[in-house]
């Protein structure tokens, strides 16, 4: 083997094991995704009060 030829199986084997773990690091995110249950965003239901209301109506004033 010329060093041409090692030269392009070095790089191709070095490809094939990045390709490897990006591929195994997808799937590992994937399943997370998959067991894990994120409730939707709740938004709170404040009351209003009439008072507060006209208190920074006075104060705008």
């Amino acid at each position: 083997m010329n060093k041409k030829e090692l030269l392009i199986i070095s790089i191709s084997i070095f490809l094939t094991i990045v390709a490897w773990v990006v591929i195994d690091l997808y799937h590992i995110q994937q399943r997370i995704n998959m067991t894990v249950n994120i409730k939707p965003m709740e938004i709170p239901n404040y009351r209003m009060d009439k008072k507060l209301i006209d208190l920074l109506r006075e104060r705008e004033e």
